[in-house]
């Protein structure tokens, strides 16, 4: 669930301080329509009851989306001045909101630092892309009859790859970096409009010892 806060702010034009509520803590799998509000740069954003001036909230908060590995403490771009401190504090906070969740955060997700709207923005816009992407990749890959092999979103996301793979294995075989070549150039020759995919294959053309990236599971 996505918590809320208030907080006592007041406008940059130095009207009168009033109670604001803003969204403290965002679970963008179960919250769409907040996930919508970061994406498009609109979230916390309040009306000053004086002048009627929009303005956002000058508080912290953090966006949580577990399906794509995303565990971020978004601060105000005021706050990067104090990087260091807000990163220590982004640390202290982490150990507490693995306690309070638990089991319902994966033990090997890490916390990412953000100030401003732009790049919080920019990576949730980036993910609805390729996710979109991977969506007809996984269309296409089951009419061709190919199997999927799901990667773990951070490492894909860190490594410029998508998310979920296509791969041809022989009977009874595993996902190997042959068999996902093999996957790769049957998706393209049915679709070579997937410019990550496109990317992907000529990387794994490149680099014949590198590791298969790691599972989802």
């Amino acid at each position: 669930m996505s918590i809320k806060g208030v907080l006592e702010t007041s406008c940059p034009k130095g009207c009168e301080p009033f109670e604001a509520e803003f969204w403290s803590f965002i679970h963008g799998g179960k919250s769409p329509e907040l996930r919508e509000l970061v994406a498009a740069k609109e979230c916390n954003l309040v009306a000053c009851p004086g002048c009627q001036g929009v303005f956002f909230v000058p508080a912290p908060y953090i966006y949580f989306e577990p399906a794509e590995d995303i565990l971020a403490f978004v601060f105000p771009e005021s706050f990067r001045a104090e990087e260091e401190r807000w990163r220590r504090k982004m640390h202290d906070d982490f150990i507490g909101l693995r306690k309070a969740l638990g089991g319902k955060m994966p033990l090997d997700m890490e916390p990412e630092l953000f100030f401003g709207l732009d790049s919080i923005a920019d990576l949730l816009n980036s993910e609805t892309y390729r996710s979109e992407e991977r969506e007809v990749m996984e269309a296409v890959a089951g009419e061709l009859g190919l199997s999927v092999y799901r990667i773990h979103p951070g490492f894909a996301r860190r490594q410029g790859l998508p998310a979920s793979l296509p791969f041809a294995p022989a009977k009874g075989e595993g996902v190997t970096r042959a068999n996902l070549i093999a996957g790769l150039e049957k998706l393209l020759a049915a679709n070579d409009r997937l410019s990550a995919y496109q990317d992907c294959l000529v990387a794994l053309r490149a680099a014949a010892d590198s590791p298969l990236p790691p599972s989802r599971a």
